[in-house]
């Protein structure tokens, strides 16, 4: 009888290692030199003191060298503000004929980030049919342009005025503020906007 209890006692405790042994949890039965634990990796280092990617080793990498020297004389402006007041009348004032070819236009006067936000705009809206059939047009005003303070430090802060109108669900929308957060990089042909985020 004692000979059985302590097989059962050994079958139960393989169980239990076979079962905790791919969660981590070791088994108390086991000894400690066999015991099984989970190791997790430590986290990625990220490095504060190091280049940013586009000028690695104080260098430009040679698709943005590419994409600066492919832009032509009209994509730049002569001031900072001059770029956002373009930029923004272009991303503001459309309808839905020619909302794909706007952002296009975007990117053709851009870089970075907003390059490829702008290109990826322009593909969505080129098959939104919902836009198309509500007749659905955007148009609006820049009330101000600043150079951010605070949690937007290093950024300019855009806040503009715009009315959406159309059919169906886009009838009888009020007017609304939004804002903006934008950067820019001076290039060859004058100040160009390099990245674009709508914060409302």
């Amino acid at each position: 009888m004692r000979h059985r209890n302590t097989l059962l006692t050994l079958a139960a405790a393989t169980a239990v290692a076979t079962a905790t042994a791919g969660c981590g949890i070791s088994n108390p039965y086991t000894p400690a030199t066999v015991r099984t634990r989970t190791v997790l990796s430590p986290p990625p280092v990220i490095r504060t003191d190091a280049d940013p990617a586009p000028e690695r080793g104080g260098t430009i990498a040679p698709a943005a060298t590419h994409d600066q020297a492919a832009l032509n004389n009209n994509a730049g402006a002569s001031t900072p503000q001059a770029a956002l007041e373009r930029y923004a009348q272009l991303d503001i004032n459309w309808t839905a004929t020619t909302v794909a070819a706007e952002q296009r236009h975007l990117a053709s006067i851009s870089l970075d980030g907003a390059r490829a936000q702008a290109l990826q705009a322009a593909a969505s809206y080129s098959h939104d049919q919902t836009l198309l059939a509500s007749h659905v047009t955007n148009s609006g005003t820049v009330v101000s342009i600043a150079a951010g303070q605070g949690t937007a430090a290093g950024q300019w802060v855009l806040v503009t005025s715009e009315t959406t109108s159309g059919q169906g669900e886009y009838q009888g929308l009020p007017a609304q503020l939004h804002v903006t957060y934008a950067q820019l990089v001076h290039t060859h042909v004058g100040w160009v906007v390099s990245e674009w985020s709508p914060q409302t």
